[in-house]
């Protein structure tokens, strides 16, 4: 019989499985918006999806052990909230780097 903290983690690590996709398209956004945002110039729109997915994974991928990710996603949403043109030009590393710290789980 399994342990408790056993079924969390087979419980977590399927989770992680069956959102794969979700979040492989969150991802792909944040890239495409930071495309968008190193010309310096990102409309409402794109600006407000791509910090509510900021958002997003900000809150969960701490949860499945990637506090990296968390903090990167969380550095990202604060810049979306009220960006100036020289932070949004630092978005694509930082995208990169979210996608990076992700990439043993991916």
């Amino acid at each position: 019989m399994k342990k408790a903290p056993d079924k969390i983690d087979d419980l977590l690590a399927s989770l992680w499985k069956k959102n794969l996709p979700t979040l492989r398209e969150r991802l792909d956004l944040l890239d495409r918006t930071a495309s968008i945002a190193a010309s310096g110039n990102l409309a409402d729109e794109p600006r407000l999806e791509a910090y509510s997915i900021a958002h997003k994974l900000t809150g969960s991928l701490g949860m499945f052990g990637y506090q990296q990710g968390t903090d990167i996603a969380r550095k990202i949403e604060q810049i979306l909230k009220a960006p100036t043109p020289t932070q949004l030009t630092t978005l694509p590393a930082l995208a990169k780097d979210l996608r990076t710290s992700l990439s043993a789980g991916l």
